[in-house]
């Protein structure tokens, strides 16, 4: 039975953070993951690497918020950038409460290379962004980081991996071993071998997000959480061009970000004690966030829905007080005083603070186990961020689109050069896969030998395929057939990975289908169904149907 000194439950980015710690301190690392690398809840997030005033009323959190930041910048810079924002003010009152805001932040703006906030006349504010409601009075300009939180968790979990550590997806935790009170071990059933594992650990950082209160219950212990769910609403364009935050209908504040070649509108926020497993946008959500955000930018309708997303914050549990109160810190519970020595636990949290949470963790784990070593994640870059990239250079040496390269570039950083490389005894594989992106085949086979992707799900994830407009109506069967080659998938396995990946964004998609998206759903479905007979396919070889019958 392998050994290790740390087990990490949990592929998002607060697990991937503890595993890269972890690995880089020389301590022998196992991360298990029930699903892919950022497949819950850091995946349903808008990306925002916030300063933090959305929390002035904590300045340490705004403090360290600031510092993090600064920190992504350093080992990251190559899957980040920075936003304008604008926050129209519609009415008065907004001025005051607006002037608090940009007296905070400019505080901090400087650490930041951003600017301080400006006031703009609604004349310039409209010049910068003219999909604007004309009727505003004012509005706030001020600059955010954003990371792809798919590429962060993966190039966290790939550094780990280079630093010495196991990377195990598809394996979910099944029980934690002990002996007279102390962690010894932890199962798990693999779903890629189909068989029940085992190993041995010193220790275990329960980085499982909304659902760690059920991995410390397999220790015996216990863990509190105030679950809280949000949605997003995913539109078919670049509905503005700069990120824009404003009031919703109940004074809170929401926002639309720019999100590669989409919009992003979020966020909901609703306590809930619904399994995270099965929880989907809301026709309600969906309105709510509609309404509140049509107030600013009038033809926000106009655009087409193509999916939806949901995600369960796992807030430290505070309770009897309005979920936008509660602390955005982060809590690590050592669960010794439980009578469960060597288990670790963190509450509460936010994307730009998983650095930070991992070294709360990993200091207290080596503190344990008796190891002495600096923390260097805040130093040490992450892969691709090694040197920078001359785009127009290599658009033109492999005769690929300055745009390919482009999008290539925000995804693999340093690497570029390496993908297309590839394409030099391949020259084939300059052929666009998916066009909404786009990704060219040379990127699909590298991600499928270099990232560890085990489904087409997973290429989603590593490369943002079917992401688009189409919704992988017109790239999917091509990326499977190049998944099904390079993992030398069954004629079955092909069929069902197509299934499998088109079910996948029919879940996002069912809430919100009205107008033009019926007639897209309607192409899906005679293209795979009709012409691809997949529905026939299925029942020759006994697949479950009963998850697709809206679908096929």
């Amino acid at each position: 039975m392998a050994k290790y000194d740390v087990v990490v439950i949990g592929g998002g980015s607060t697990g991937t953070a503890v595993a890269r710690d972890c690995a880089m301190r020389g301590l022998k690392t196992l991360l298990l993951e029930r699903d892919d690398i950022a497949s819950a809840t850091t995946g349903t997030c808008a990306g925002m690497i916030s300063s933090g005033l959305k929390y002035m009323d904590e300045p340490d959190i705004v403090d360290m918020c600031s510092d993090e930041v600064v920190y992504f910048k350093r080992i990251a810079r190559h899957i980040i950038e920075k936003n304008p924002i604008l926050t129209p003010l519609l009415e008065m009152s907004d001025i005051s409460s607006g002037g608090n805001f940009a007296e905070e932040y400019s505080k901090r703006a400087e650490t930041r290379d951003v600017p301080p906030v400006l006031f703009l006349t609604p004349e310039d504010s409209l010049k910068i962004e003219p999909m604007l409601n004309p009727d505003l009075i004012a509005s706030l300009y001020f600059e955010e980081y954003f990371i792809d939180p798919f590429a962060l968790c993966m190039l966290q979990a790939l550094d780990a991996k280079q630093h010495g550590a196991d990377i195990k997806t598809y394996c979910e935790v099944t029980d934690i071993l002990t002996k007279k009170g102390s962690i010894t071990g932890v199962q798990y059933f693999n779903r890629i071998t189909d068989k029940m594992e085992s190993v041995k650990t010193k220790a275990i950082i329960n980085a499982a997000g909304p659902w760690a209160h059920k991995i410390a219950a397999l220790a015996g212990a216990k863990l509190e959480l105030r679950l809280n769910k949000g949605a997003h609403v995913i539109l078919d364009r670049r509905v503005v061009n700069v990120g824009v935050i404003t009031k919703a209908i109940e004074g809170r504040m929401i926002y639309l970000f720019p999100h590669e070649n989409t919009v992003l509108l979020g966020t909901t926020a609703l306590d809930t004690w619904e399994d995270p497993d099965t929880l989907v946008a809301s026709q309600d959500e969906i309105e709510y966030l509609l309404k509140s955000m049509e107030w600013v930018i009038p033809s926000i309708r106009d655009a087409r829905i193509i999916r939806t997303m949901e995600g369960v914050r796992p807030l430290v549990p505070t309770w009897k007080i309005p979920e936008g109160d509660v602390t955005r810190g982060y809590e690590v519970i050592d669960h010794e005083p439980e009578g469960v020595s060597g288990l670790i636990s963190f509450t509460g949290g936010k994307l730009v603070v998983c650095r930070h949470m991992a070294k709360a963790a990993t200091d207290l784990v080596c503190k344990n186990l008796g190891v002495e070593a600096e923390c260097k994640t805040h130093i040490e870059p992450l892969p691709g961020n090694s040197d920078d990239v001359d785009i127009l250079a290599l658009a033109k040496e492999y005769g690929v689109s300055q745009h390919t390269v482009e999008r290539m570039r925000a995804r693999r950083g340093s690497e570029t050069a390496t993908i297309l490389e590839l394409t030099r005894n391949h020259p084939e594989w300059k052929t666009t896969i998916c066009t909404c992106e786009p990704v060219i085949e040379a990127e699909l086979r590298y991600a499928i030998r270099e990232t560890f992707p085990q489904t087409l799900n997973d290429l989603r994830r590593r490369v943002r395929l079917g992401t688009g407009p189409c919704q992988g109506t017109f790239c999917t069967f091509k990326a499977a057939s190049i998944l099904a080659e390079e993992l030398e998938l069954s004629g079955a396995d092909f069929q069902l990975e197509i299934v499998d990946f088109l079910a996948e964004r029919w879940k996002g998609k069912r809430q919100s289908i009205r107008g033009e998206q019926i007639a897209q759903e309607e192409l899906a479905q005679g293209i795979y169904a009709c012409v691809g007979n997949l529905d026939q396919a299925l029942e020759e070889l006994d697949y479950d149907l009963k998850p697709w019958e809206e679908v096929l």
